[in-house]
């Protein structure tokens, strides 16, 4: 999962963008349009030569987002690829080689959603202050009843305090679907943030691409 996201941030500083479409051409990938029904995006590799199929009818957004899943697997599985294997995503989230799939959908997120577009809509320094501050004082508090009641209260009062973005707000805000918000948060706790609670929502990332 790890690799995933440094991979990720490898791409963004070697080439100073987040547009998987520049990262794709300035690494000489060839990209291709089709109009199958049924299909999103593809990545394959014929002799040595990398390629990125998107759905021509897919929305721009959804253009994007299935460009930066594609640009995923050409940096985390070009060996597969190249020993014959083809990434061939109705939904950038498939049942048959999940793990595969996960890993380029947190490429995805984190080439696609900035850190500090999101932290601030989950109120991640006043969250991270709570947490220290339970931390710092708990220990004032001898029985588990009581230092349960602590935290529970302590939590309790963040969360009254603070409005913390939906799913949905936060996929708007950064024009992605809100399931890629889930795989980004995924990305930020493998690079140590801690994050509260959020409002959940719907489980169908790009399965209406086609609406």
């Amino acid at each position: 999962m790890y690799q995933a996201v440094r991979m990720a941030e490898q791409a963004i500083k070697q080439y100073g963008t987040r547009d998987p479409f520049e990262i794709i051409e300035a690494r000489n990938i060839r990209l291709r349009y089709f109009s199958a029904a049924s299909l999103l995006g593809y990545y394959k590799v014929v002799k040595r030569i990398q390629y990125i199929g998107l759905n021509r009818n897919a929305g721009e957004e959804q253009q994007r987002t299935a460009a930066g899943h594609e640009l995923g697997h050409s940096y985390l599985d070009y060996a597969l690829a190249s020993r014959g294997s083809a990434f061939r995503d109705t939904f950038l989230y498939t049942v048959s080689n999940g793990r595969l799939e996960r890993n380029a959908n947190l490429f995805d997120a984190e080439l696609l959603i900035p850190d500090e577009s999101i932290l601030d809509d989950l109120c991640h320094d006043a969250y991270v202050k709570t947490v220290r501050y339970i931390h710092d004082h708990i220990d004032q508090y001898h029985s588990p009843r009581a230092r349960f009641d602590f935290e529970q209260e302590q939590m309790r009062q963040f969360y009254d305090e603070h409005e913390i973005a939906s799913l949905e707000e936060l996929a708007g805000k950064c024009r992605v679907d809100s399931e890629l918000i889930r795989f980004k948060l995924q990305a930020l706790a493998c690079k140590g943030f801690e994050l509260p609670n959020i409002p959940e929502t719907r489980n169908d990332f790009l399965r209406h691409w086609q609406d």
